[in-house]
């Protein structure tokens, strides 16, 4: 019986909350350090051929430049509730350029996908609290399937057979933010089949654009304590939108844990540390669709994040938190 199946074909992440820049270009740059990530994401755990996605990005600033002083080493991390900004006086932001390259390889079965790209990101002043950044990504998507990990009960089904397609990639975006917010919008897979390296196209190779928008707001509850509601939108045609919303709760920019609902009824369980001024780890699980039906123990997502040329030693990252 033949059904028809609906999916994203992006990977899912629950940790995108600390890492945006998977999900929108405009991001490269934004601090005054390279920011580096590596993540692995185990969904439907403990099921043949489960879905597995690990990912690396880097983004960095050319040309981050602020006028003024610094107030004592500058070792200490920023102010969460953004009144002394990291032990700057009289800072004036810059307009700059910010770099970053992403590499992602998705799993499921004997289908691979594998994603490479790089980005290029201007972030400017529109007054002394709120910037706006705009940044384009471009590179390649492979998408194959590979017959050796197929089992068929006739081995000789016409099925089992090796595809590969390799199809140029685009996604531009936008990110406005400040010192206690931002929102962000952003288009991917824009070039949709428009362009196909080998003039052909098969129905088990298109793509589709995937569009997200985001924003978070962050609220100082105590000198210590912090919360940051966010929330996330995905379009997909023909899918419905789809919406998460996020909550976490930081405590002396060093420990945060937090929860994440999708409107389909699944959830995240969020935690991370900051271990010190180079590396900071995070851990989410959520349960999946599949493990509500009692398949698999549920998602795995685990990112190790690396601040590298980090001069000022700042622990909580200044505009993405």
């Amino acid at each position: 019986m033949p059904f028809l199946l609906l999916a994203q074909q992006k990977p899912q992440y629950s940790q995108y909350t600390i890492n945006n820049y998977l999900l929108n270009p405009a991001i490269a740059g934004i601090e005054e350090y390279a920011d580096v990530k590596v993540g692995s994401r185990s969904a439907m755990s403990g099921v043949e051929g489960e879905p597995t996605t690990y990912y690396l990005s880097a983004h960095a600033p050319i040309g981050y430049t602020s006028r003024g002083g610094r107030k004592g080493s500058g070792r200490r991390a920023p102010s969460f509730g953004g009144k002394n900004n990291g032990g700057r006086i009289s800072e004036q932001f810059r307009a700059h350029h910010g770099i970053g390259i992403l590499a992602v390889h998705d799993k499921l079965g004997a289908f691979h996908r594998t994603e490479a790209s790089m980005a290029y990101a201007y972030h400017l002043a529109l007054s002394r609290d709120v910037r706006l950044s705009g940044g384009i990504g471009a590179g390649l998507i492979q998408q194959r399937q590979r017959a050796d990990e197929l089992h068929f009960a006739n081995p000789g089904d016409a099925a089992k057979a090796d595809w590969n397609m390799v199809k140029p990639n685009l996604s531009a975006g936008l990110w406005l933010y400040g010192s206690n917010f931002y929102i962000g919008t952003s288009g991917a897979q824009l070039l949709g089949n428009s362009v196909n390296f080998d003039n052909a196209v098969d129905d088990r190779n298109l793509l589709y654009e995937h569009y997200f928008l985001t924003g978070a707001y962050r609220f100082s509850v105590t000198e210590e304590i912090s919360l940051v509601p966010s929330i996330m939108l995905m379009w997909l045609q023909p899918l419905p939108g789809a919406v998460d919303f996020n909550l976490r709760a930081v405590y002396q920019d060093r420990l945060w844990v937090g929860g994440s609902y999708r409107q389909n009824g699944n959830y995240a369980v969020l935690a991370g540390v900051t271990i010190n001024h180079i590396f900071d780890l995070g851990y989410a699980y959520d349960r999946g669709v599949p493990a509500n039906f009692g398949m698999g123990n549920g998602n795995h997502e685990v990112v190790l994040g690396m601040r590298i040329f980090n001069k000022a030693r700042v622990l909580c990252p200044q505009n993405l938190w």
